[in-house]
């Protein structure tokens, strides 16, 4: 394997470690955000990241064919998370940079997996990549109709 992964498990350490580490960011804000909306929508984005850690954790092949399932399903990419400033986070922002800062997030997530996936010489790690790319594309797109539901972008 290239990139520095030798190993199917290491690859999924490295998952499981980026999983862990935006569920830790997300909680981080959820409990220090001062703003009563913002707080549960910090709170969901958790608990989703934590879900994809857990569905890391206990990987199988029924599990790596559902990731194949979800890299067919086709995503409509609204360019939201591309045409807008970074956001900094912080417990006073305001609703829509909270999902700017999070649609920003699941996009840089998306690409390095994309990325991953395109650079791995094993076809298993490329549908794993692919699949956990999809996942962070469906949370940016699902970030970025909202958002122009509520801001008309």
């Amino acid at each position: 394997m290239e990139n520095g992964f030798k190993t199917f498990a290491e690859v999924i350490s490295f998952a499981v470690m980026r999983e862990e580490e935006s569920y830790k960011f997300y909680k981080n804000l959820a409990e220090t955000t001062t703003d009563p909306f913002l707080q549960p929508l910090f709170s969901e984005f958790a608990r989703e990241e934590l879900q994809h850690k857990k569905m890391l954790l206990t990987i199988d092949a029924s599990a790596l064919e559902k990731m194949f399932e979800r890299i067919i399903e086709k995503q409509d990419d609204l360019g939201i998370a591309k045409k807008l400033e970074n956001v900094a986070p912080n417990p006073e922002m305001a609703f829509a940079d909270a999902l700017v800062l999070a649609m920003k997030r699941e996009d840089k997530a998306f690409e390095l997996y994309s990325l991953l996936a395109e650079i791995s010489d094993d076809d298993d790690l490329s549908v794993l990549f692919l699949g956990l790319a999809k996942e962070e594309e469906q949370h940016r797109t699902k970030i970025e109709k909202t958002y122009k539901s509520l801001f008309d972008q």
